[in-house]
C-alpha cells in the first residue's frame, strides 16, 4: 500500500492465476466428468466407466478405451493448452471434437491430486504418472516424478483425488449424494448422444494414490 492509501496493482502469481482460471472450469465434481467425458470421446472410445466416491468430491475417476497417450506427452498432457486438437488458429474452422483448449486436465490438476495411466496401441506396457498443479510429481517425497511402466489395456484411466483440497469454502457447501446425481444425470445425456459408447456409472471407495502427500497452505 502506498503512502495515500491506495493499493497498489500487481501480477499475480503463476498459481493464483491458474488456481483461479481452474476454479471457473470446474466449479463441481461434474464439471469434471463432463471435461473428461469429452475427451474420452473425442480418443475414439467405445467405453467409458466412471467411479466416483463421496459424488466425486474425495475420487473421481473415468476409465476409456480410446487411443491413450503417448508416453513423450505426459510430460505436458496437464500444462494449460497443450491439445493434439489443432495446430493452428485456422484449425478453428474445421475442428470436429468436443473440446480444443487443452484447459481440462490442466484445471482438474490444479483442484486435486491427478493420477494418469495410459497406454497405446503401439506401446509394450502402460504408464503411470502423478500430477499436481499442472506437473508431474512424485507419488511420494524423494522419490523421480518421471511416469513408470505398469500393466494395463489400452486406453486410459483419470484418477482426480481430493477435489478442491485448496478451496475449502467451495468443498463444504457441496454434498456428495447431490453431487452423484449430478454426475448421472451429465452421464446419462452423453449416452443418449452417443449411442456407439457404452457409459456406465458406480459408486467405490478407490485406493488413494496420494494420500500420503502434505495438504499445500490455502
Amino acid at each position: 500500500m502506498d503512502d495515500d492509501g491506495n493499493k497498489r496493482i500487481c501480477k499475480l502469481d503463476d498459481v493464483v492465476i491458474n488456481r483461479i482460471a481452474a476454479g471457473e472450469v470446474v466449479q463441481r465434481p461434474c464439471n469434471a466428468i463432463k471435461e473428461l467425458i469429452e475427451n474420452s470421446i473425442d480418443a475414439g472410445s467405445d467405453s467409458i466407466s466412471v467411479s466416483v466416491d463421496d459424488g466425486g468430491l474425495k475420487t473421481l475417476q473415468i476409465t476409456d478405451t480410446g487411443h491413450g497417450i503417448r508416453k513423450e506427452d505426459l510430460s505436458i498432457v496437464c500444462e494449460r493448452f497443450t491439445t493434439s486438437k489443432l495446430r493452428t488458429f485456422s484449425d478453428l474452422q474445421s475442428i470436429n471434437t468436443h473440446g480444443f483448449r487443452g484447459e481440462a486436465l490442466a484445471s482438474i490438476s490444479h483442484v486435486s491430486y491427478v493420477t494418469i495411466q495410459t497406454k497405446t496401441a503401439n506401446d509394450k506396457c502402460a504408464w503411470i504418472a502423478h500430477y499436481r498443479d499442472g506437473i508431474l510429481h512424485p507419488k511420494k517425497p524423494g522419490m523421480p516424478s518421471d511416469p513408470k511402466p505398469c500393466a494395463g489395456n489400452v486406453g486410459t484411466t483419470i484418477t482426480a483425488e481430493d477435489l478442491f483440497y485448496n478451496m475449502a469454502t467451495r468443498k463444504r457447501a457441496m454434498n456428495g449424494r447431490d453431487e452423484f446425481n449430478r454426475i448421472a444425470h451429465v452421464i446419462t445425456c452423453y449416452a443418449v448422444h452417443n449411442t456407439g459408447v457404452a457409459f456406465s456409472l458406480k459408486k467405490a471407495i478407490i485406493c488413494l494414490r496420494f494420500g500420503h502427500l502434505p495438504r499445500l497452505p490455502r
